[in-house]
């Protein structure tokens, strides 16, 4: 019996990256917004797929996604796992990952929860209250270059 891996389902090799409007919103790129609609359970592969085209483009670029805690803990491991074995690609591109927490209660857990997500990947975290705040920061990030003196990923709350 033939076992199908994802990377039979996502080639690496594509003439043109194109992304999925379904999930990315790329409207305002540089910054690349997660479409919340999007996070179902299962998404993560079609997350991988569209994260490899995107990294491909070559382009530096900075992720915003609304925090959701109904992600499911398979999809939240797949990603992370992406982040870890795709590191020198993404810290190349990715200029930082943004989440949105409008709860400031829960802005501390949602920090943790991205830094164990996100841990190895290289890649700058920030939780931020809203659309507005992330909107700022965007120009902010893309302004640093990935570099050894920012190998290790940072993750704050504002």
């Amino acid at each position: 019996m033939n076992e199908v891996t994802a990377a039979d389902l996502f080639p690496t090799s594509t003439s043109a990256p194109a992304l999925d409007a379904r999930l990315f919103d790329t409207s305002r790129f540089p910054l690349v917004r997660v479409r919340p609609r999007a996070v179902k359970p299962g998404y993560a592969f079609a997350w991988s797929a569209q994260m490899r085209r995107l990294v491909k483009l070559g382009t530096p670029f900075v992720l915003v996604a609304e925090h959701d805690e109904s992600e499911s803990a398979d999809d939240a491991r797949l990603r992370a796992a992406w982040m870890r074995t795709h590191r020198p690609t993404l810290a190349a591109c990715c200029r930082g990952m943004i989440v949105i927490e409008p709860r400031i209660e829960a802005r501390a857990t949602t920090r943790e929860t991205l830094r164990a997500l996100t841990e190895g990947s290289g890649v700058r975290t920030v939780v931020v209250s809203s659309m507005r705040v992330a909107g700022e920061l965007v120009p902010v990030l893309l302004k640093h270059t990935a570099s050894a003196d920012h190998a290790a990923a940072r993750t704050r709350a504002l």
